[in-house]
């Protein structure tokens, strides 16, 4: 069991750079950067950040696709202890407004494909109506910042000054705010320390036997804290390689690997289905992979053994949640292959954990979140007294330590990886006079593992279609949380208190759908 560090996560990465100056720590297309190439780009980076006034404790939003200047970023925020938050870039614009609100960013780094949005900083629309946002700040490649404030542009503090920043964070200090949805409308703000941050990167790291000679096919976006910990920490906490392909099409992935030797690949199953699904996979030379971790969503034990067997790796089952700083439970690499298909493995090192009468899996320890940001009701539903962390799966644990997950106390439908809250959904639909009520619910899909059905009950006096809903979700929420099945009944089943039987209205669906 490997002891815990008390280190920052800047730390943790140039305790790498101290060993490994000319390894490779990250490529991207055509570029390359060494550790200490790497290093250098982040103390640019944390020097201009100072002289725009983003210090320890400042709240700093990223909303920017995979590349390089996202990585730096991350590292030069943590060097100088400001809070980085990480949204999800399939959010709507409506979204990122309460989203960024609510977690008190004054400063917004955004990306090339986010610099069009409708609410620039020239039309003054974001800065106006976000009372705590200062600055939007372009970290992109190209040389259009939109009317937003270019970084390149920004002139860099001294290195003693940038040096007494770094000197001022503490490995507790709050680091990291990443998204969870639950079963509120909105998703819930999970914060986490620098000290969570870098021991799970220690963790997955050594779960997955990570050395400095590996290279790690960054395919998930980097604000999922699943990609986060299993890519990001873990390859800069031992000096491996993070190989970032070009887009997130099957393609460039897959192109990525051939060409970079990449031998880590983790992903939820959706990605590995689609990649398994490529018709011309077998030009690609893959046969440098050695092992991955899935999760994120269900899987089939069938699917886990194909993916297993078509890519030639070992694949590693996992169970994980953003307010557990990404993993509960792990298998390991000498895990026989029924092991690794059919249960999420055993717990990791250095936490506790118990099952309790409900089957609800609890534990407790160092990756547990700090709490929900500007959330004390949510907070001590979700963290009691005693500090145990109720996860909302349930499971049972086997003769052999091995964690089987038997299903979830929340409603949360999970679309490949992404969670998803069907009252976030049907709030959309509230105040509109034609529908009288809406449920939705998850139902099973061979692809995404799951797949969103609202179920509608119209008023019989009005007329509402389908498409007529589908455009009021589009405009409100992420196009990934709108419904693929959109069913209108008559009725929802309730119980005697008046609340929809999920149960029975998903059984329902399922002989509707042929499910």
């Amino acid at each position: 069991m490997p002891e815990l560090k008390n280190l920052t996560v800047y730390e943790a990465f140039s305790n790498s750079v101290s060993k490994y100056p000319n390894n490779k720590a990250m490529t991207y297309m055509d570029s390359v950067w060494t550790y200490k190439e790497l290093e250098d780009s982040a103390n640019e980076f944390a020097g201009k950040f100072l002289n725009l006034g983003i210090k320890r404790g400042t709240h700093v939003g990223i909303w920017c696709d995979n590349e390089p200047n996202y990585v730096i970023s991350i590292l030069a925020l943590s060097k100088i202890g400001a809070v980085t938050v990480l949204f999800n870039t399939s959010l709507h614009n409506k979204e990122m407004y309460k989203l960024v609100e609510g977690t008190d960013v004054e400063y917004l780094l955004i990306g090339d494909g986010y610099k069009d949005v409708d609410f620039r900083v020239e039309s003054n629309k974001l800065i106006d109506s976000i009372y705590c946002l200062k600055n939007v700040i372009y970290i992109g490649l190209s040389c259009d910042a939109k009317g937003y404030t270019d970084l390149k542009d920004i002139a860099k503090a001294d290195d003693e000054d940038i040096e007494e920043a770094r000197k001022a964070v503490n490995p507790m200090d709050m680091g990291y705010i990443l998204f969870t949805s639950g079963t509120t409308s909105l998703p819930k703000a999970a914060v986490g320390s620098h000290y969570a941050r870098a021991n799970m990167g220690l963790c997955q790291g050594k779960d997955i036997v990570t050395t400095p000679e590996d290279k790690f096919c960054v395919a998930m976006p980097l604000f999922h804290c699943f990609c986060f910990s299993v890519n990001f920490m873990a390859a800069l906490f031992y000096g491996a390689c993070l190989c970032f392909p070009k887009s997130k099409h099957t393609y460039d992935i897959l192109e990525t690997i051939a060409k970079e030797g990449c031998t880590v690949l983790s992903a939820v199953p959706t990605l590995f289905h689609a990649i398994l699904s490529k018709y011309d996979i077998s030009k690609y030379n893959i046969s440098s992979l050695r092992a991955g971790f899935i999760g994120g969503s269900t899987y089939s034990a069938s699917l886990f053994k194909e993916i297993e067997g078509t890519l030639n790796m070992t694949l590693l089952s996992s169970l994980g949640q953003t307010e557990a700083t990404a993993a509960i439970t792990t298998t390991s690499l000498d895990d026989s292959l029924d092991v690794r298909s059919t249960t999420v493995g055993h717990f990791i090192d250095n936490i506790e954990y118990k099952i309790l009468e409900n089957s609800e899996i609890c534990i407790r320890g160092y990756n547990v979140m700090s709490y929900y940001y500007k959330d004390e009701i949510n907070t001590k539903s979700a963290i009691d007294e005693e500090g145990w962390l109720h996860t909302g799966d349930t499971g049972f644990i086997t003769s052999d330590e091995n964690l089987v997950l038997t299903g979830r106390i929340k409603e949360l439908i999970i679309r490949g990886g992404e969670n998803i809250s069907p009252l976030e959904i049907e709030s959309i639909l509230f105040d509109d006079k034609r529908i009288i009520e809406s449920k939705a619910i998850g139902v099973f899909d061979s692809h995404y593992g799951e797949e969103v059905a609202l179920c509608v009950v119209r008023d019989p006096k009005s007329i509402i279609t389908e498409t007529d809903i589908r455009t009021l979700l589009k405009n409100n929420i992420a196009e990934y949380k709108v419904p693929k099945y959109i069913i209108f009944v008559d009725t929802l089943p309730k119980s005697i208190s008046g609340k929809v039987i999920t149960k029975e209205l998903r059984r329902q669906v399922n002989s509707l759908l042929g499910l």
